[in-house]
């Protein structure tokens, strides 16, 4: 499973209308949380990809309310405020795995973004009565594969023999 997606304003990827509802309902879920939002300047001598993300005095760490996509722009409203605030996009990165948004605006503006959701999150996939089987290897450890294929999703856990032990022990209760 992919954990980056990008969408580029006048993109021809197929995908990119995809992705950006994708990003649209990431970006939504934030509503309630606690994010990190980090502004960096870009030159043409570092570029994106030599900023430095640790934390800087001027990030700010507040609870994120309202957000949206209309659009190619994205609002939210800040805590003690009822002002709306949008940036219009023309570039998106979504690192599903870390959690971070990185934002180029569409303006030309010489800064990009980051919206960091600063706990862990998993990632989470349910099955609902999947095609499933296993294999015992000789050191007792074992293989489960699990199938969906309604979702064309297929997961494969590799366990222990102490894990096995657990997992049975755990079913029986």
């Amino acid at each position: 499973m992919d954990s980056t997606i990008t969408w580029s304003l006048g993109s021809t990827d197929p995908e990119s209308e995809a992705n950006l509802i994708r990003i649209s309902q990431w970006w939504e879920s934030l509503a309630g949380q606690e994010i990190l939002w980090q502004q960096r300047p870009l030159t043409e001598a570092t570029g994106s990809v030599a900023i430095d993300w640790s934390k800087q005095i001027l990030d700010e760490t507040f609870i994120i309310q309202s957000p949206s996509l209309r659009g190619i722009t994205i609002y939210w409203i800040k805590p003690n405020s009822t002002e709306e605030r949008n940036i219009s996009v023309g570039y998106f990165q979504l690192n599903l795995f870390n959690q971070q948004l990185d934002i180029l605006p569409s303006s030309g503006r010489s800064y990009q973004l980051r919206i960091t959701l600063p706990k862990i999150v998993y990632q989470k996939i349910q099955l609902t009565n999947p095609q499933f089987g296993s294999v015992t290897q000789a050191n007792g450890d074992s293989i489960i594969l699990f199938r969906d294929e309604k979702q064309r999703l297929e997961v494969q856990v590799d366990l222990s023999a102490e894990n096995i032990s657990t997992l049975k022990q755990k079913l029986s209760n």
